[in-house]
């Protein structure tokens, strides 16, 4: 605990902007003047002593990294890899092969355990008792990702060569009581890993299945104790987010076996939390999908009426949320290329973003559903049909503002929407991209509004990576309909892009190179290339 010295109330915007703020009730007079909205004035009182633990922590760890001996020469341009401190930028062909693995061992660790992804965030717990299949499994992963960030392929030759040696490691680990181990299920889902960074073309569905089965079993094998620890609970999670997104991408059923243990795990787990009633459910919807593939499910009315039941449920989850995970929202006075429409949000932590955006985005593979079999009905829809329909559209257009409106704050454009700062980004009179006036003929041109934010290109703050990296799924998801308006999709596009040069977010870009192709792609598979939990129970 240290003394954080003396702090100042003034509000959010004049102390990003560093201006002397006058504390006027009920708004200061700098933003007054600015026409800017201001965010009240904190109490400093409970803010002088700060636990730094971990920011001395963060720094200790980025010391070390800096300290670390480059890797040999693939590319001759600098780059910087992830939301890590370690900047790849010269290489010497005579680094000893162990420093090569311990870069490897740093770029996962920065990007899955304590970075963006955060999917394999248990394994600081089981670090200390890791095995040798554990810590291939690491260099497998850790080599395959660093190769698709500075595009190697001798680096993707030991990532495959790692995979192999893991995979031969972790087959003979479960012959033996290491079977029920941390570190040997942590290996499997660190191979599956491996396969969605470098995916083998020859995977039929029916291996898939089998590898699936073979997770739930050993899950099995773990019993009770694995519910006894808290790297065990956050391991049963992740592999619960695993099997639901893989069930869901595929199409296939859930194994019986996972099934039987999700009910015993609701001894352990508080039922009544929003991620755990998510993934409710995503069960309930994976069961559903397979019921419409394998031809017991055909009726386009029946199909309407039980998915938006689901998207009812979904709805519910929204709103019996605490109140704090409500926003607060900004109006414009004149409208502004980074802002979608007429208003941005504000809540009070990033992550209730995260959660909520993640609900939201479930929502729109269930409005595609409807409207996909709406065009499919050879009959003309009952009145109760059409009704639903009408509320699914209301609803999507909803969503799409909603996670439109929380971009400025996760993507830290806050800074710029100020008179001083916002100039270059102006479309010019009207709200171009408000959905109620997009064919307004006030309305400027899309490629005046493309010129003058090219013409001045966004430096986001690097403190802002997380937030933003949370927003490239939704964002994703919302572009990806074939339903959701061409404004917004363009507009989505151009904030992806911006967002993933600025904050170098290579995911981003990707994401940008899926939406241009202009096909329907699936959520579900680019969520799993993104690396995130979504059905992250209590953590």
């Amino acid at each position: 605990m240290v003394y954080g010295g003396k702090l100042s109330k003034a509000c959010e915007p004049c102390r990003v902007r560093r201006a002397k703020c006058d504390l006027s009730s009920p708004d200061c007079s700098q933003c007054v003047r600015a026409r800017r909205f201001c965010h009240g004035y904190r109490d400093t009182e409970g803010l002088r002593i700060n636990d730094m633990s971990t920011i001395v922590i963060n720094k200790c760890k980025a010391k070390n990294l800096l300290k670390m001996t480059p890797l040999p020469r693939e590319r001759p341009h600098k780059r910087m890899l992830s939301s890590s401190t370690v900047e790849f930028s010269s290489l010497g062909p005579q680094n000893p092969t162990a420093s090569i693995d311990n870069h490897a061992f740093c770029y996962f660790h920065a990007t899955f355990v304590t970075g963006q992804s955060r999917s394999f965030k248990y394994l600081e717990m089981i670090y200390s008792s890791a095995s040798t299949h554990l810590s291939t499994s690491i260099l497998a992963v850790g080599f395959a990702s660093l190769s698709r960030a500075v595009r190697s392929y001798d680096l993707e030759i030991r990532a495959r060569k790692a995979y192999a040696s893991a995979l031969q490691l972790v087959n003979t680990a479960l012959g033996t009581p290491q079977a029920t181990d941390d570190a040997t299920l942590s290996t499997v889902m660190l191979l599956d890993q491996f396969e969605k960074i470098i995916p083998s073309p020859n995977r039929s569905t029916s291996a898939l299945t089998n590898h699936l089965n073979g997770a739930s079993a050993l899950m099995k094998m773990r019993g009770p104790g694995q519910f006894q620890t808290r790297a065990g609970l956050e391991m049963f999670i992740h592999m619960s987010s695993h099997l639901l997104v893989s069930c869901m991408q595929h199409e296939i059923p859930l194994p019986q076996d996972y099934l039987n243990l999700r009910t015993y795990a609701t001894n352990f787990f508080d039922t009544m939390d929003i991620s755990w009633r998510l993934s409710q459910v995503t069960v309930e919807y994976i069961a559903f999908r397979v019921a419409i593939k394998e031809g017991r499910l055909f009726d386009p009315e029946t199909i309407i009426r039980a998915t938006c039941k689901m998207d009812a449920q979904m709805d519910a989850l929204l709103k019996d949320v605490p109140p704090f995970w409500n926003c607060q929202s900004v109006p414009l006075s004149y409208p502004i290329e980074l802002v979608y429409g007429k208003h941005y949000d504000l809540y009070v932590d990033y992550r209730i973003v995260e959660a909520l955006n993640m609900i939201r985005a479930g929502r729109f593979p269930l409005f595609d559903l409807v409207h996909d079999q709406a065009s499919l009905s050879l009959e003309p829809l009952s009145l109760e049909c059409e009704m639903l329909i009408k509320q699914a559209n209301e609803d999507q257009e909803e969503m799409v503002e909603l996670i439109c409106a929380c971009v400025p704050q996760q993507a830290g454009y806050l800074p710029f929407l100020d008179n001083g700062s916002m100039m270059g980004y102006l479309p010019n009179s009207t709200f171009a991209h408000s959905p109620s006036n997009s064919s307004s003929s006030s309305t400027p041109s899309t490629s005046s509004s493309k010129k003058s934010l090219t013409q001045r290109p966004i430096r986001l703050n690097s403190s802002y990576t997380s937030s933003a990296y949370s927003l490239i799924w939704p964002l994703f998801t919302v572009a990806n309909s074939r339903y959701t308006t061409t404004e917004a999709r363009s507009w989505i596009i151009r904030q992806l892009r911006s967002i993933g040069t600025s904050l170098d977010l290579e995911k981003a870009l990707e994401v940008v190179t899926l939406l241009e192709k202009e096909e329907k792609e699936d959520n579900w598979k680019v969520y799993a290339m993104l690396g995130s939990i979504c059905y992250s129970a209590n953590s």
